[in-house]
């Protein structure tokens, strides 16, 4: 994550998560014959079972099939549930996700389909957009996605909201489906076009968790391997080398996760010509104002504009491509050909 959210400390649409662990925890996994399913409920969630014949039907038919579960089954599902939802201690690889197929299948064939519709149709769009709204105003200066840095974000005035990304996919762990702290808001190209089903976890990786501060504020180091063929006008994708200064192991899964070197090679390669000619533009208008900047003064000065407010327009990547133009002064003859 270029930017984590700082969470929210309470929230309503967090009372799923609590119907879900007392649903698992205290009703499924102690399902017992002469024992109702219904007097096990908790009473707000009694008002959504009864309300909703669906609910009640699965709900009931998934306490049948637990009363034959055996301690050890019941125990491994409890289990289950709670390292599935320690998320941030899942990113810092402080343990590994407990995979379905180490349980009893009535979890992956009925448990899972009723939690991913809870998230879906229990919870309403409305509470989900109030949710989204909430935790924007908590992000002040969030105008554009945390994860990429590169798409803007609906604000909270706004009648749409960004995509929820299960960050442990649902499919793979149903019992943080309605965990909203495993639900961070990205853009949807990030959710939809590069992360899809990704698994964060997947060959013991770590990940940066999203509601946790980072450690370092991310820089993202620029570098033109360039070479006597290079035209400084219209880069190629191998000549653009990206870095960043975070813990390397989580930026490899934040990279697999989500194509970022990929997409900030490309932005890089689309706006290097444009900010060269800013440049040259602004050295001419120094000279005519005899104010006799240098080259590398002019480009230190939209540097320095450019940690201002950084996380606007990709002024994050194009302070860095300056960076490394003053690293190299042969470039800088470049402008008269501009």
């Amino acid at each position: 994550m270029l930017r984590t959210y700082k969470p929210l400390d309470n929230h309503t649409i967090f009372i799923y998560q609590t119907h879900v662990q007392q649903l698992i925890c205290n009703v499924w996994c102690n399902a017992a014959d002469g024992q109702s399913c219904q007097d096990l409920l908790s009473d707000e969630f009694e008002l959504i079972y009864l309300a909703r014949d669906w609910v009640k039907i699965a709900v009931d038919e998934i306490y049948e099939i637990c009363k034959e579960l055996t301690d050890d089954e019941r125990a491994a599902i409890r289990e289950a549930f709670f390292v599935n939802n320690d998320v941030e201690s899942l990113c810092e690889g402080a343990f590994s996700p407990i995979e379905l197929n180490t349980l009893h299948p009535v979890v992956t064939e009925r448990m899972k389909p009723l939690l991913v519709r809870f998230y879906n149709d229990l919870i309403s769009s409305r509470e989900k957009l109030v949710y989204y709204n909430n935790l924007v105003e908590n992000n002040e200066n969030y105008d554009f996605c945390p994860c990429c840095g590169l798409n803007r974000i609906e604000r909270k005035e706004s009648p749409f909201r960004e995509d929820n990304d299960h960050y442990l996919p649902k499919a793979e762990y149903p019992f943080a489906s309605v965990n909203f702290r495993n639900l961070p808001p990205l853009c949807s190209k990030c959710n939809k076009k590069w992360k899809t089903v990704k698994n964060p976890f997947e060959n013991k990786r770590t990940s940066f968790y999203p509601f946790k501060p980072l450690d370092n504020e991310f820089e993202v180091n620029v570098n033109i391997n360039d070479s006597d063929s290079t035209n400084f006008s219209l880069l190629n994708q191998s000549e653009v080398l990206i870095g960043f200064n975070n813990d390397a192991d989580k930026v490899d899964t934040w990279d697999w996760l989500f194509g970022i070197k990929t997409r900030y090679n490309e932005e890089i390669r689309q706006f290097s010509y444009s900010e060269l000619r800013l440049l040259k533009f602004k050295f001419e208008k120094s000279r005519k104002r005899n104010h006799n900047l240098t080259y590398a003064e002019v480009v230190s000065d939209v540097v320095e504009e450019y940690t201002m407010d950084r996380y606007d327009d990709r002024k994050f990547l194009k302070a860095s491509f300056l960076k490394e133009i003053l690293n190299k002064p042969e470039w800088l003859a470049v402008y008269h050909d501009l």
